[in-house]
């Protein structure tokens, strides 16, 4: 039985590059495979994928309702999307993505996935082409809900701060702002969600620790509208 609206899509966005986007998009389908939601976690585009290790991809895979479908843009160098198509001799089709997502609205079984985790490769301003970048992939898939991933490390308040300015410039930002522990802890983890809060820049930010549930069960409430 269908417990949501299908499907619905959350879109992880980043501040850059290896900021924990592939971590919290797991803790979202445990959380959501908990509450016997079906979701499905996709990556459409992946760069530095090379075969010795488990991608991105697979792993969303493994936590998926079922089993997505192999991502159209999985490639070798681990370097910016545009750049690392271009040095394998392809381009990027924004088109090609949506596709991809829209193909996973329902299974060959006949059910539907409630919930699309939608995870894009870099920040929210790597290039995918020579003229249009992950914001441009996220706004296409609206309506969704865009969640904003950083490290819960030094710096992150003026990454946060620059990313949040440049995407409302262009129209169009983030709903929901999460700090991971992609990183090492520094002095500053464990402060900065308070500090966006109380600087005015967030004002609901979430904080996920390695060993702390509360904060993946209080972002899916809100994503959900719980």
């Amino acid at each position: 039985m269908s417990l949501l609206p299908a499907p619905r899509h959350i879109v992880l966005v980043g501040t850059g590059t290896s900021v924990g986007k592939t971590w919290v998009a797991c803790e979202l389908l445990r959380e959501l495979r908990r509450r016997a939601i079906p979701a499905l976690g996709l990556k459409p585009v992946e760069s530095g994928v090379t075969g010795t290790i488990a991608s991105d991809a697979e792993e969303l895979a493994r936590l998926s309702a079922w089993r997505p479908t192999s991502p159209p843009y999985q490639l070798v160098e681990a370097l910016s999307p545009h750049l690392a198509a271009r040095r394998a001799n392809r381009t990027i089709d924004g088109a090609e993505i949506l596709r991809y997502v829209r193909s996973h609205k329902s299974s060959q079984a006949g059910g539907a996935a409630d919930v699309l985790v939608v995870e894009t490769a870099g920040g929210l301003f790597s290039p995918l082409d020579e003229s249009s970048t992950n914001w441009d992939v996220a706004r296409a898939l609206d309506p969704s809900s865009w969640v904003l991933v950083a490290p819960d490390a030094l710096g992150v308040l003026h990454d946060v701060t620059a990313t949040l300015a440049a995407a409302a410039a262009r129209g169009r930002s983030p709903d929901r702002v999460v700090l991971s522990a992609a990183r090492a802890p520094d002095a500053s983890t464990g402060t900065n969600a308070a500090e966006l809060q109380r600087l005015g820049l967030v004002p609901q930010p979430f904080a996920l620790g390695r060993h702390d549930s509360t904060g993946i069960v209080g972002l899916v409430d809100a994503l959900l509208g719980a």
